[in-house]
């Protein structure tokens, strides 16, 4: 995982210009994944609901659940996206506590149990083989309460033509008076693994410069296949939900 935590140390001082407005997204995603969580636990005060965001880069779904009442414990492998949730945090003045650990471990770093455990934004890719992920969901069911239940987003495989490079745009941003130009390309290792490389491009008076270059590891798997694997790390009513926000969600309780 040496190569992620890179990818998103690097990332961490623009990670929000993926977004057309962060702000906004984080609105959005508050709002929908709120009314999930109360749909899920049958919970409707947000102060008694425990969540861990085992995957909380920046904060983008940690910031907007802290900001509707939720208690948040955040963890994270990127060090420097973890520094920069927590100023992010501090700005709005929300209490999140957030500190580095791998997914794969994250029983180690937390106290106590959850009712909700998050790992979203495609974070799930970066365990690249089924070992892997079998051992997060296993961490995520050992530090949730009986009948607590995980939910993650994925970007949807099955619709990506594997085994051809590939060239996703972002389009513009502006940041600070400047104006960044981001996209993603792609090269495929194997039908299951690729090398995505984030770029970013700032426009200058003589030109762009290029601001960023970083490449990370991705496990291409199906939505089925995850759920697959949930189910063998013991979660039961595992399924998939369309249309909340940009990326499917997976969802699975934990045995009562």
């Amino acid at each position: 995982m040496i190569k992620t935590k890179q990818f998103y140390d690097d990332l961490a001082s623009y990670y929000h210009l993926i977004f057309e407005d962060w702000d906004a997204s984080m609105a959005r995603q508050g709002d929908a994944l709120s009314n999930l969580i109360e749909k899920e636990l049958g919970q409707s005060t947000p102060t008694a609901v425990r969540v861990l965001d085992a995957a909380c880069g920046i904060g983008t779904q940690t910031l907007p659940l802290a900001a509707r009442g939720f208690s948040l414990v955040a963890r994270d492998l990127s060090p420097k996206a973890v520094a920069r949730l927590k100023r992010e945090a501090d700005a709005r003045r929300l209490y999140v506590d957030a500190a580095v650990a791998d997914m794969r471990r994250v029983k180690d770093s937390v106290c106590g149990e959850f009712d909700v455990v998050l790992a979203f934004d495609n974070s799930l890719a970066h365990l690249l083989s089924d070992d892997d992920l079998l051992m997060a969901f296993q961490q995520f069911s050992a530090v949730l309460r009986q009948g607590g239940v995980f939910l993650g987003s994925v970007r949807d495989y099955d619709k990506v033509q594997r085994g051809e490079p590939a060239t996703h745009v972002y389009g513009s941003r502006q940041f600070n008076g400047e104006s960044y130009h981001l996209r993603q390309e792609w090269e495929w290792d194997e039908p299951t693994h690729y090398q995505g490389t984030f770029i970013i491009d700032r426009e200058t008076p003589n030109g762009a410069v290029r601001e960023l270059c970083t490449t990370g590891q991705f496990y291409a798997l199906s939505t089925e296949r995850l759920l697959e694997l949930m189910r063998k790390a013991g979660f039961r009513d595992c399924r998939r939900v369309d249309k909340m926000i940009y990326q499917p969600i997976l969802t699975g309780r934990k045995s009562v």
